[in-house]
């Protein structure tokens, strides 16, 4: 009898320390919430690259982009980009993407179009084909072309753009309609990587057949008059959220580099986003500079929190007024900490 007494009291101090610890390691996790998401985002930039080994056209400002080849020949692929990071939630995890497009000229039957994600970033400027806009427009400065990311200073590394050699996706393409790309694996991988990293996020590429004449096919971009023919990406996204949520500590101060960079003056690429890390909290100062060491915009000088932060330039220095194409430098100053970084903007 009072051995089963003696082995009742052993084991209840056993079961005590068991439910004190669950308690614990419960209370130090915070509860987590998930939850699938759809959305549609329309594009944020587009363009087309008229093969010209001068660079001689674009169509950044014109109501439809191409891709195929002309009846002489002549290639023309289509460049579109989305706002992944501004619509979806960092550390969201993507489920499945789908393009639609609008095409509204052929002068070919069925062909496959294939959609290749961009290696570089790129240009839409304000140049304006007329008429079918088959043959393009001058391109003006900020413009993608067929040997340009931007008209008329940075280069592609191949002409006819810099883009993934493996298709995310291939589409039939016949009559006048609507078509849509995805969902695919790697149509999902491009738009996660996108969301991961935004400073890589620079679309895709349109590519038509491109081994005989006559193949190009004709869709509408985000300035056509009708807002139904707009290209639109939709994306099924899971967004895992604590409940509770704990302010980031990071372990030392850190500037880190713009994004996009370069970035030009397009409703796309119309501001770039600065990160820095604050181990505490502290007087901070973000200052843009040109390189004759003049300011241009004190984009912050005040006292933050701890913590991860961001902010934005626009393009407009403290006037004002749109600043000079050029190479910048941005210093952080907090303390005794300084840090300077440099980057481009185009006009």
């Amino acid at each position: 009898m009072c051995n089963r007494k003696s082995k009742r009291k052993q084991i209840a101090p056993q079961i005590f320390f068991v439910v004190i610890t669950i308690a614990i390691f419960s209370a130090l996790i915070a509860p987590i919430t998930s939850a699938q998401t759809q959305i549609e985002i329309p594009a944020g930039k587009d363009n087309t690259l008229y093969e010209s080994s001068t660079g001689a056209f674009s169509n950044g400002a014109g109501d439809h982009f191409f891709a195929g080849t002309t009846a002489s020949g002549g290639r023309r692929r289509g460049l579109l980009a989305f706002a992944i990071a501004g619509n979806i939630p960092a550390g969201a995890t993507i489920n499945n993407v789908r393009l639609k497009l609008h095409m509204s000229r052929t002068v070919s039957g069925t062909q496959f179009v294939k959609l290749h994600r961009a290696l570089s970033d790129w240009g839409e400027g304000p140049s304006n084909a007329s008429g079918e806009e088959g043959g393009g427009a001058a391109p003006a400065t900020g413009d993608a072309t067929w040997i340009h990311r931007f008209f008329n200073t940075i280069f592609w590394t191949t002409a006819g753009g810099n883009f993934a050699a493996t298709a995310s996706d291939s589409q039939a393409v016949s009559n006048v309609g609507f078509y849509t790309w995805g969902s695919t694996p790697q149509m999902v991988n491009d738009v996660q990587t996108w969301l991961n990293a935004p400073s890589t996020n620079f679309g895709w590429l349109l590519r038509g057949v491109e081994n005989a004449a006559s193949n190009s096919k004709r869709f509408d971009t985000r300035e056509n008059p009708d807002s139904n023919f707009r290209p639109l990406l939709t994306v099924n996204y899971t967004a895992t959220v604590a409940v509770k949520d704990n302010p980031s500590h990071p372990a030392a101060f850190a500037l880190h580099e713009n994004f996009p960079n370069p970035f030009a003056a397009s409703s796309f690429n119309s501001q770039t986003f600065f990160r820095y890390e604050l181990p505490q909290r502290a007087n901070v100062k973000l200052v843009i500079y040109n390189l004759r060491g003049e300011r241009i915009r004190t984009l912050i000088d005040a006292p933050e929190a701890a913590g991860v932060k961001q902010i934005s330039w626009d393009g407009v220095n403290d006037a004002g007024e749109k600043a000079a194409s050029g190479v910048y430098l941005y210093r952080l100053e907090v303390g005794a900490f300084t840090a300077t970084r440099k980057l481009m903007f185009i006009r």
